[in-house]
């Protein structure tokens, strides 16, 4: 999962649908993408689903542009993330320089 943190809510108002929005963004999962933006905006809004898949979006092409620039992951997070990035297999998705700030 995108926030590593199952299907909480967090107390935020359709926390898992905007969960499984963000998942699917992130996931290049276009055809369900298209799918969660129809009901997104039956239940939340135009703007709002915007709004949502923008801020997804943005996310991911954050970390690609640290990534393609060289920006390194701050020792804090390289720490905090270690068990996080075994378990999923995340660092296989950046270059090792990445995590050794």
């Amino acid at each position: 999962m995108a926030t590593g943190r199952g299907r909480e809510t967090g107390h935020v108002p359709h926390g898992p649908f905007l969960a499984s929005l963000a998942e699917a963004v992130a996931g290049w999962r276009w055809d369900e993408v298209a799918t969660l933006r129809r009901r997104g905006i039956d239940e939340l809004g135009i703007q709002e689903t915007r709004d949502a898949i923008l801020v997804g979006s943005g996310f991911n092409g954050i970390t690609r542009v640290a990534d393609a620039i060289g920006i390194r992951t701050d020792p804090w997070t390289e720490e905090a993330s270690v068990e996080l990035r075994a378990r999923h297999g995340i660092d296989s998705f950046a270059p090792a320089a990445k995590w050794s700030a």
